[in-house]
């Protein structure tokens, strides 16, 4: 019986940390602002949104948390960051960088340059292309 509470106990604890590490500011569900790249032909992520069309297969520089990385999408690795501007109901609040090497851990903040892609027909209306950490 002591067994058994020391378990439910323990469990329940387990369950309150993961809660808490859930709703903490800064993590993959609720990004901090990250602020503007200091580079020329810097956006924010719902500018680059609101801008896609203008810039398609323009340079940018854009500065976000990784929020998702997956390693391997046809050879490459498609990094999804965010940087507290946009509408996730819109779906203009996460960019998806395209590049060759991994381009951090999820929570790190880094500055991303690449070539926007915008395809409004296409499920991931815009993307930067060829992304290469730093400016």
């Amino acid at each position: 019986m002591r067994r058994l509470l020391l378990l439910t106990v323990a469990l329940n604890c387990l369950i309150a940390a993961v809660a808490i590490a859930a709703e903490t500011p800064g993590s993959p569900l609720q990004p901090p602002s990250t602020g503007r790249a200091p580079a020329a032909n810097t956006y924010t992520i719902e500018e680059l949104y609101k801008n896609a069309a203008s810039l398609n297969g323009k340079k940018v520089v854009v500065r976000g948390q990784v929020v998702k990385m997956t390693d391997g999408i046809m050879g490459k690795a498609w990094t999804h960051i965010q940087d507290g501007t946009g509408d996730g109901s819109k779906g203009n609040n996460d960019l998806i960088c395209i590049s060759r090497v991994v381009m951090g851990q999820v929570g790190a903040v880094v500055t991303v340059t690449g070539t926007a892609v915008f395809n409004p027909e296409s499920r991931y209306k815009l993307v930067l292309q060829d992304a290469a950490l730093g400016n």
